[in-house]
């Protein structure tokens, strides 16, 4: 079984960050821009410092993948209050909630910045008018707040082209615990019916697989696999366009 066999399947779905756009470097981008801002405020705390501290706080805070139920907004301020809070920046009545005016700039610039910075990876866009012209429907299932990703994908300018998009947030449950299941179940998709295409083996292509799901390792650094089922890969999205229209 290889690749060429995703051309007679009516379902493509994706994950979204580090698949379809630059998530990490954009909120790499964006959180530098508020540990510049904070670090202006109190040259005593460097960059540097407050980029270990928040490296440490994102692991401790992400860890049930944003299947809790809350807002963008809402882990967004979690995480840079418990930043200003471990270098002693909450002010005096320590008040972090919406009306502090420290973290809500830090969160308006954190926001900015991230829009200015949304980028989609390389054929991206001309993939997902591909899979339009072929009469395919667009699934993308992904982890984060439900409000983020639909922002996302209409900030980069792709929210026409997707026909269901599916967050953690949305079902409660992350990729590794059930998520596509779940998915199945909600739309009346047949396993047999879909490929997905994501960029971590683990959350995306192993949990995917083991819902009967044709799964496919989205990976820039090594070279595409085409032919072996149990370790597709592909490195380019104009390697999928090239088997799904020249069935190369």
């Amino acid at each position: 079984m290889s690749l060429q066999q995703a051309r007679s399947r009516s379902w493509f779905g994706f994950d979204l960050d580090d698949t379809l756009h630059e998530f990490r470097r954009a909120s790499a981008n964006a959180s530098t821009h508020v540990f510049k801002a904070i670090h202006s405020s109190n040259s005593q705390i460097s960059i540097d410092t407050l980029k270990t501290t928040y490296q440490g706080i994102l692991r401790n805070t992400t860890a049930n993948a944003f299947a809790d139920g809350r807002t963008s907004t809402e882990y967004r301020r979690e995480r840079f209050g418990r930043l200003l809070q471990v270098h002693g920046l909450t002010g005096l009545n320590h008040f972090l909630g919406p009306g502090n005016p420290l973290l809500d700039r830090l969160l308006d610039l954190y926001r900015d910045s991230l829009r200015e910075s949304l980028a989609l990876k390389p054929g991206v866009l001309h993939l997902l008018q591909t899979l339009r012209r072929l009469g395919k429907k667009i699934i993308v299932i992904t982890e984060g707040p439900a409000d983020a990703q639909e922002w996302t994908v209409q900030e980069l300018g792709i929210w026409r082209y997707i026909d269901v998009l599916v967050t953690t947030n949305e079902v409660g449950r992350s990729k590794v615990d059930g998520l596509f299941g779940v998915v199945l179940d909600r739309y009346g998709i047949y396993s047999d019916d879909i490929v997905y295409f994501g960029d971590n083996e683990v959350r995306d292509v192993q949990a995917a697989r083991e819902e009967g799901i044709l799964a496919v390792h989205y990976d820039e650094k090594q070279g595409s696999q085409l032919d072996d089922i149990n370790a597709l890969r592909v490195n380019s999205w104009d390697v999928v366009e090239k088997v799904l229209v020249r069935g190369e």
